[in-house]
């Protein structure tokens, strides 16, 4: 009888090995849309099957009580059983975003469950993801597409070697595949100042006009913003250093551009 009653129990509880990549492991997702992940399970059992029941989701920071799973999005797409040595390759689950999430980066980890049988509630396997709800991190998937996430796209790097940083081009709404340094602000002397106009392009970076006087230290100290009637296009910003051309004999001015929401 003992014999019998383990044999009963593993039966119950025995479950065949799961592995689960996602490709990638973040995705853009904007406030109330959906962001649609994809990846790879594979059972790496070569003799038991493996019953997939219910998948589950985690967020380090909940956005909001009302984010989560999609209804549905996982079982109608991945198989819900696994042959052993057997992979399923495509979509796998959905994050519905609440509307009134801010925008920022949400990591979270999706959980697997199931086991040896149709009953079972085992955790299977885990893996973390990233939604990524900033604009810049938007735009950086929409221009570099599956290369987003690699080092050529990173904010500081320069994708398309024209000089101009991959955030730069993202806050002046330049083509950051193609050069186009020529579209970058530049110093003029008006009455005797010297200034710079930019038009800011996003809403999640801070923008900074620092002066020099010798390239070497930088600052705000002696900046200030200059009023301009009618400027074009109407959101165009002017900023001046405060001290005549006169005065300085030499004088520098350059736009810096930092990011409101770290990367993932």
């Amino acid at each position: 009888m003992k014999r019998v009653l383990m044999m009963m129990l593993w039966s119950q509880t025995a479950f065949a090995g799961l592995t689960l990549s996602l490709n990638p492991v973040a995705q853009p997702g904007a406030a109330g849309a959906e962001a649609l992940f994809s990846g790879t399970l594979t059972n790496t059992s070569t003799t038991d099957q493996v019953f997939l029941n219910d998948i589950s989701v985690a967020f380090t920071a909940d956005p909001q009580s009302n984010t989560g799973l999609s209804s549905n999005a996982f079982f109608a797409n991945v198989p819900g059983i696994l042959l052993p040595g057997e992979t399923y390759d495509g979509p796998l689950f959905r994050i519905s975003l609440s509307g009134a999430s801010p925008a920022a980066n949400y990591t979270g980890t999706i959980t697997l469950q199931g086991g040896a049988d149709i009953t079972a509630a085992s955790a299977l396997v885990s893996t973390a993801f990233t939604l990524l709800a900033t604009p810049v991190d938007q735009w950086r998937y929409a221009t570099f597409g599956d290369a987003a996430g690699t080092a050529p796209a990173a904010d500081a790097a320069d994708w398309d070697h024209d000089g101009t940083p991959n955030l730069v081009e993202y806050a002046l709404a330049l083509n950051a595949l193609v050069p186009d340094s020529q579209g970058l602000p530049a110093p003029t002397l008006l009455n005797n100042y010297l200034t710079l106009s930019y038009v800011p392009s996003a809403s999640d970076v801070l923008y900074t006009i620092e002066s020099s006087s010798n390239l070497l230290q930088w600052g705000t100290a002696d900046v200030e913003a200059v009023s301009i009637a009618n400027p074009l296009p109407p959101n165009r910003l002017t900023f001046r250093n405060k001290n005549s051309i006169s005065q300085l004999g030499q004088a520098f001015l350059r736009l810096k551009v930092t990011r409101m929401n770290p990367g993932p």
